[in-house]
């Protein structure tokens, strides 16, 4: 909840713009990986596998906005609960499938899609039950 009593639209949307965030730099990232993923976990080969990859600017903009992220949640933190910020932030779940669909062609089965509107659903269920405290009552 937020400090005022409830979550406004002002943090509806900053957690939404966070959660878009996220998913763009998880597209970033995947799209601009160099090189062959790591098959074995010994150091030589991930060293050689980071510093291909520090130099992708799709990956160093993944990171990048990883950071604005960061101080996106942490305005967000500062204005709702935790018990709700982390739920209301799992629409991440939906954005990043969406964005597969969209920017890497990726394909879902029904059963995924499926799963995708059950985590919509339960978000939708926690952000009401939690703004349905009678007034003056916080929740933890």
């Amino acid at each position: 909840m937020s400090k005022t009593g409830g979550i406004t639209l002002k943090i509806f949307l900053a957690v939404f713009l966070n959660d878009a965030i996220d998913a763009l730099a998880q597209v970033l990232m995947k799209k601009g990986i160099v090189g062959e993923a790591v098959v074995s976990w010994n150091l030589q080969d991930l060293l050689s596998f980071m510093t291909q990859n520090a130099v992708s600017p799709l990956v160093v903009a993944g990171i990048i906005l990883y950071a604005l992220n960061f101080f996106v949640w942490i305005i967000i933190l500062s204005k709702i609960d935790l018990s709700l910020a982390v739920p209301l932030g799992s629409t991440t779940y939906a954005l990043i499938p969406f964005s597969a669909v969209v920017f890497c062609m990726k394909k879902y089965p029904p059963m995924g899609i499926a799963g995708i509107f059950c985590v919509i659903f339960g978000i939708l269920i926690l952000s009401k039950s939690k703004s349905a405290a009678p007034p003056g009552v916080s929740v933890p």
